[in-house]
């Protein structure tokens, strides 16, 4: 009986040492993955890379520069000659203007009848009545009349043209004739004085004028 024991307890004894070397396996066996782990990464395909060079490539190459705007010739140079050219050529004498010439006609059949502070006022643009104005005194009510009819009767002759109004009378101090482009105003001097129409058109230039009779 003790021997049998004593093979008993031998053979427990024995057992242990294996099951203890058993984990050495097991740590072997992890090992092995670990080792794996630790190997280089393979290289990169050659492909890939060639394709990363395509995309790269076009932004490596040189931009040509741009010529700033301000640095070409200005366009309207020629057209800017052709205006000078053909502004030269432009008539300087009123008689380009509709109605100039029927003002300083007005102006000098006044004159003709010793009218005073004879005006032509340009009022193109100012006025939606008529282009010029012309202003003329008298020194009373026959000498209103008188200028009136002379004014009236020369235009008719001269250039065919008659009055579309006749408006006033010469008692009144203010007599008025009206031919479209050009409008007349015949004042005694308090009644010119009074309306002002000289200050009233300011803004508008004074035609030169001067008798030609």
């Amino acid at each position: 009986m003790p021997a049998k024991k004593k093979s008993v307890t031998a053979a427990k004894t024995a057992a242990v040492p294996a099951k203890k070397a058993a984990p050495k396996k097991a740590a072997a066996k992890t090992a092995k993955p670990a080792v794996k782990a630790a190997a280089p990464a393979p290289a990169a395909k050659p492909v890939v890379a060639k394709k990363a060079a395509k995309k790269a490539a076009p932004a490596a190459k040189p931009v040509a520069p741009r010529i700033p705007a301000t640095s070409l010739p200005p366009v309207s140079v020629k057209p800017a000659k052709k205006a000078a050219k053909s502004s030269a050529k432009a008539p300087k004498l009123p008689s380009g203007v509709p109605g100039m010439e029927l003002a300083l006609a007005i102006a000098d059949a006044a004159d003709m009848k010793k009218a005073e502070l004879v005006r032509v006022l340009d009022v193109r643009g100012l006025s939606m009545v008529t282009d010029f104005l012309v202003i003329a005194s008298g020194s009373s009510a026959p000498h209103l009349r008188a200028i009136r009819n002379e004014v009236s009767e020369r235009i008719r002759e001269d250039r065919k043209e008659k009055p579309y109004s006749t408006q006033g009378e010469s008692e009144s101090q203010w007599l008025l004739l009206d031919y479209g482009d050009v409008v007349v105003h015949l004042f005694q001097e308090e009644k010119r004085e009074l309306y002002a129409l000289e200050e009233l058109w300011s803004d508008a230039p004074r035609v030169d004028w001067a008798p030609r009779f």
